[in-house]
Order: C-alpha cells, then structure tokens, then sequence
C-alpha cells in the first residue's frame, strides 16, 4: 500500500502537485502487486509509462506507506494486476483512471480484497 517535492507559495499550489501510490492488503497472505501509471497523452504528447512497479505486499488492516511523488498533476490510467504469493493465481488487471490535481500531494490508495481483487481510493489533500 501501494517515488520528492517542494514548498509551494501562491497560485503554484493551485496548478502544481504530485500523486503517490499506496498499498493495502486485506488477504490472511501476502501477495504480488504489479502497478503500472500511464498518462493519458494529448495533442502534443503521446501516451507514455509514467511509474511502473512491483512489489510483495504482506497482510494489513490500513494502507502501507508506498512510493511517493510517482507522477506530476495529470490524468493516467492505472492498471494493477494481482498474484498469490506462490504465483499459482492471478487477478486483473483492474484499472481506473486517476487525477491528482488542485493540491500539493495526493495518493491512490490500492487495496487487495480477500478475494484477490483490487478496489482504488483516491485520499484528497
């Protein structure tokens, strides 16, 4: 529950922020989480693989602290694909679509559920 930034003054901390990437895991086992963050594209640039990760996360009842400052404001797609820890089952991709925006910092909260799927939250400043 599932990488720095700085101070902003004024109309900067309307426009500017970052978004981080958090894991919960509601499973009795630990699992692999594998993350992948593409931005949207535009006219002027082509879609493109902003974060990618994979990580062993182990069971907990609230998100862990995950990979901070993974993206600048935006929109991206998120897609995240789930396997037991032996890798013998696999779930996903699950996908949504994500928007930090409007504020200094904020996180998308992935939680794996018992039954090996995946549900977002997006934390606001």
């Amino acid at each position: 529950m599932a990488g720095g930034g700085g101070v902003y003054a004024g109309t900067a901390a309307l426009s500017s922020g970052y978004g981080s990437v958090q894991w919960s895991n509601e499973r009795d086992e630990e699992v692999w989480v594998e993350t992948v963050v593409r931005s949207t594209g535009g006219l002027l640039f082509p879609e493109s693989v902003a974060y990618h990760e994979e990580y062993r996360i182990f069971p907990t009842e609230h998100s862990r602290a995950g990979d901070t400052n993974v993206v600048e404001t935006g929109t991206y797609e998120v897609e995240v694909t789930v396997e037991t820890k032996d890798r013998s089952e696999s779930a996903g991709p699950f996908t949504t679509t994500w928007a930090p925006a409007g504020c200094h910092h904020q996180t998308l909260i992935v939680t794996v559920t018992e039954d090996l799927s995946v549900e977002f939250d997006q934390k606001e400043c």
